[in-house]
């Protein structure tokens, strides 16, 4: 049940992302996590635009994740609990920026 809102920055730009009471501070981290793939993604390729920057940024972390930790041990139950976490944030981010999308294409 979400009874909380964080802000997250991506791209330079807020979304509001609900969470529980107590995720707060998790969401954030995640949030910033995301931002810091997204920026290095800017860095490389420029601004190609939020959905597909977005999505890249997805597929980066999603392809981390299936690769496991930088040592090539096999992912903890902890990372897997946060690649779920980061879906979830990327979901809603998501849902959020078809829904920005929709409303600037829409005359």
């Amino acid at each position: 049940m979400t009874s909380s809102v964080v802000t997250i920055r991506l791209n330079g730009k807020p979304y509001q992302i609900g969470c529980d009471a107590g995720e707060e501070a998790h969401v954030s981290k995640l949030g910033a996590e995301v931002d810091a793939v997204m920026q290095s993604l800017v860095d490389s390729v420029g601004q190609i635009g939020e959905a597909r920057l977005l999505a890249m940024t997805a597929l980066i972390i999603a392809d981390r994740s299936s690769n496991g930790s930088a040592g090539g041990s096999s992912p903890s139950v902890d990372a897997g609990q946060d690649a779920e976490a980061t879906a979830i944030v990327l979901e809603k981010a998501a849902a959020r920026l078809t829904e920005l999308a929709s409303k600037l294409t829409t005359p």
